[in-house]
């Protein structure tokens, strides 16, 4: 994520326990992002959260009215295109290659197989069905 920008009235949640299916593929960026006691939290209770909180544990840089997302948006843009494009995709790779510990390919397949064993369990089609349903989920 180069920058992340929220509308004041935003809401987040990292809901896929809800559903019955695991963030797996998505738990190095959050745990980069935000730490990893916040992703406890708030990927262990699924819980909602508002842009203001987003901006406090660091998903999110900043925080603008609604009216004034696009436009905020379009600034930061401009701002990106004054700079040399292979100096930002070379510092992009520099950037990336360091964190979480370095690029670790069996790491990531790993993950996103953890991912799609989960996605076709039957827990999961539960959670899944009753989101599509607008219901709560029957756990067994």
């Amino acid at each position: 994520m180069l920058t992340c920008i929220a509308a004041e009235d935003a809401v987040f949640s990292i809901a896929e326990v809800r559903w019955g299916l695991t963030p797996s593929v998505i738990i190095p960026q959050l745990n980069d992002a935000i730490g990893v006691r916040q992703v406890r939290r708030y990927a262990l209770s699924a819980e909602r959260f508002d842009a203001q909180e987003a901006r406090r544990i660091g998903l999110v840089h900043e925080v603008v009215p609604t009216a004034e997302l696009e436009a905020v948006g379009n600034r930061f843009i401009d701002q990106m295109l004054q700079n040399g494009p292979q100096a930002i995709s070379q510092t992009k790779a520099a950037i990336l290659e360091s964190a979480w510990g370095g690029p670790d390919e069996a790491k990531f397949d790993r993950l996103a197989e953890i991912h799609s064993r989960k996605r076709q369990s039957s827990e999961a089609g539960e959670g899944l069905l009753s989101f599509a349903e607008k219901r709560t989920p029957v756990w067994k």
